[in-house]
């Protein structure tokens, strides 16, 4: 897929509102239990129910990924990864045109997706773990989200053990390493117009902190550029609110609701029915 081909996400991204992607796991392990458990057609074929229930509620980005940054997960090769996910990819880009993200840390594996039709390359090791990405941006002209993670060289979530605990510092130092992130980026080639930022809920950061990061979104706008979150079921929630996964929806709509009064452009959510009727309300109100 070239360059090109990308204007029409460019485009989607500037749009004065909050996008929504859905979470399509290619893996049998997802810390939500609704990751696809077979591979071969079978795989193929619930990927492609997944996606076109998806769409039909309102996504406007799907991302694809395989392998499980779950707390606990057991890290998979890269040949692993791409035979989970590029039959996934052809499938759904052979019947829709919305765009698809790859979730990966590894440069193999983005470029395998990127040629078989993803759009959106998201690291959530923040670029720090494969140094071969960044030239796969550059060569590629995608957009990248690159997500802060207090944990690169483990990227699983946790919101045990943080490598800093304090509370009323935690924006500050999001923006300020995201912020230097960018910087170095773009002097390796990244263009600013293919960047967005996640600031990473759920890595390597206290539940207390994740809540603090939602709740300031706003200073991650200001550095000028697309900010995504992601905080759908995950375990701050429970932490906070003491439900099991399957009863964090409300917590969920309430962060994408917070999220999208701070005209945050991309909300990464399980449930996107749900998602969309908060971003409808608030955007309509």
């Amino acid at each position: 897929m070239s360059p090109k081909n990308f204007g029409t996400i460019y485009t989607q991204l500037k749009e004065p509102r909050s996008k929504l992607m859905g979470i399509l796991n290619a893996t049998p392990d997802s810390f939500t239990g609704d990751g696809i458990l077979s591979g071969g057609k079978e795989g193929v074929t619930t990927a492609l129910k997944v996606v076109e229930r998806f769409i039909e509620q309102g996504a406007d980005i799907i991302d694809i990924g395989g392998e499980s940054t779950r707390p606990g997960a057991i890290p998979v090769d890269q040949e692993t990864e791409i035979k989970r996910i590029v039959p996934i990819i052809q499938a759904i880009r052979a019947r829709f045109s919305i765009p698809l993200s790859i979730d990966t840390t590894k440069s193999m594996v983005a470029t395998a997706a990127l040629e078989v039709g993803a759009s959106i390359i998201n690291d959530v090791s923040g670029l720090m773990l494969d140094p071969q990405m960044v030239d796969v941006i550059v060569e590629s002209g995608v957009p990248i989200v690159i997500m802060h993670s207090q944990l690169a060289r483990a990227v699983n979530q946790s919101d045990h053990g943080p490598l800093n605990n304090d509370e009323n510092d935690i924006v500050t130092n999001v923006v300020s390493d995201l912020e230097r992130l960018t910087v170095y980026v773009i002097s390796r080639g990244v263009k600013p117009h293919q960047i967005i930022l996640d600031p990473g809920i759920g890595f390597g950061k206290t539940p207390l902190q994740n809540l603090q990061l939602i709740k300031n979104l706003s200073q991650l706008k200001e550095l000028g550029y697309p900010v995504l979150l992601g905080a759908s079921r995950k375990s701050f929630i429970g932490h906070l609110t003491g439900f099991p996964i399957g009863q964090r929806l409300p917590a969920s709509l309430a962060a994408a609701a917070v999220a999208v009064l701070q005209k945050t452009d991309i909300i990464r959510v399980h449930d996107v029915a749900e998602t969309r009727q908060v971003i409808q309300l608030l955007e309509t109100a």
